[in-house]
């Protein structure tokens, strides 16, 4: 009840002192006079002492609803907590040369690069998350925040438009996935959380950056996706290299090192577009899990609704204004 009466606001509030009028109504006496000298052996009528109260009411009713009116009363802008199907996800997109290159396995007819066409993807992945709360880092040589953590799906999509310039001939995964995992950092948990890293290599991890990468997925609770591009001359992660030549291949190291994070993680390695398309959309099913978010419900004017309780209680003294004896009938 208190929630409800904090929300209700007036724009004019001197207008209330109108209200003070609805004790007219309820103090006035003003009986018609008849010529006999006292109706006090009649007996009681019930239905008249009712009929009157009532009239009463309503009159004061009538009037305290003008005021209302008159004084602007709204709805106040709250913050509404909503449960929805989605997630918090950091798209952390490889903006490197080699994304420009072919897929190992090229579809027949028209020919997409690796970054067209996971460009196109996401564009289609962000557009359709309506509930989900979306982000993006872009990386070569270094980590780029194309979109923060939030609802703003036209900043996603603009970052994703703007991938369109080549990137450098570097892979900096970890600083990617770093800043990534910052933008869940002190955010409340409500909904799961998802770093969907799109790239088409791999690289090499020191001892040191794999602890800090380990630490801070577990410490933020996020899981991670991994949409591996592999191109013609890339490693495929379903094939263990032989034993001693591990480190020429290190997709498969990265691979296997995510594998130990201590937190849900999946690869999903694609040869050709379609590939692509049908990796997004399984994602798209693994991360729609119940999310609390929270939206701002806009302020509601309420004038109109005292103004009609207003006609509606004069109509109501109207109608018991005419049950009203005039005169007494002769015998």
């Amino acid at each position: 009840m208190m929630q409800v009466l904090s929300n209700l606001m007036v724009g004019q509030p001197w207008y209330l002192l109108w209200s003070l009028l609805a004790l007219f109504p309820l103090l006035m006496k003003n009986y018609p006079a008849f010529p006999y000298p006292s109706l006090a052996r009649l007996p009681v009528d019930a239905l008249s002492i009712w009929i009157e109260r009532l009239w009463r009411l309503l009159g004061a009713l009538a009037m305290v609803c003008i005021a209302m009116g008159l004084s602007g009363i709204y709805w106040a802008e709250n913050i509404v907590e909503r449960v929805g199907s989605g997630a918090h996800v950091m798209i952390v997109l490889d903006r490197s040369a080699s994304m420009n290159d072919d897929f190992a396995d090229p579809q027949v007819g028209e020919r997409e690069s690796k970054m067209a066409a996971a460009r196109r993807v996401l564009q289609d992945f962000v557009s359709q998350g309506r509930e989900d709360m979306l982000g993006m880092v872009t990386f070569s040589t270094s980590p780029i925040l194309a979109a923060p953590l939030g609802g703003d799906r036209q900043a996603v999509l603009a970052g994703l438009s703007a991938t369109e310039a080549g990137g450098m001939g570097f892979t900096a995964v970890a600083r990617g996935l770093g800043m990534a995992l910052d933008y869940f950092k002190g955010r409340p948990v409500t909904g799961s959380r998802v770093v969907l890293l799109v790239s088409d290599g791999g690289a090499y991890l020191d001892a040191k950056t794999q602890e800090v990468l380990r630490n801070m997925f577990q410490r933020e609770g996020a899981s991670l996706f991994w949409l591996y591009l592999r191109s013609a001359n890339g490693a495929s992660l379903k094939v263990a290299p032989a034993e001693g030549d591990e480190d020429a291949y290190p997709e498969y190291q990265l691979h296997r090192y995510f594998s130990t994070l201590g937190t849900p993680y999946r690869a999903y390695e694609a040869d050709n577009p379609l590939a692509v398309e049908r990796a997004l959309a399984d994602i798209g099913r693994l991360k729609n899990k119940p999310v609390r978010y929270y939206q701002t419900a806009p302020g509601r004017d309420l004038s109109w609704l005292f103004y009609l309780l207003a006609l509606l209680s004069a109509c109501g003294v109207l109608a018991l204004h005419l049950t009203e004896v005039k005169k007494w009938r002769s015998a």
